[in-house]
């Protein structure tokens, strides 16, 4: 593993890291692209604070 890879690790908490790399395993990508992926996801998770919307959908 290289320094840069290190530093990418180091930096990311334990579990983005293990769903990283069990994705990373599991199809056969770099480490580094896997948590990349998973990073952007979790950074792409909608708002907890905001309610969703409920309702009935219009009809036309």
């Amino acid at each position: 593993m290289g320094k840069k890879a290190r530093l990418i690790i180091e930096a990311v908490s334990e579990e983005p890291l293990a769903e990283a790399d069990y994705y990373a395993r599991k199809c056969g990508i770099p480490l580094e692209d896997a948590l990349r992926i998973v990073e952007s996801a979790y950074s792409s998770k909608p708002d907890k604070s905001k309610k969703p919307k409920h309702g009935k959908r219009s009809r036309h």
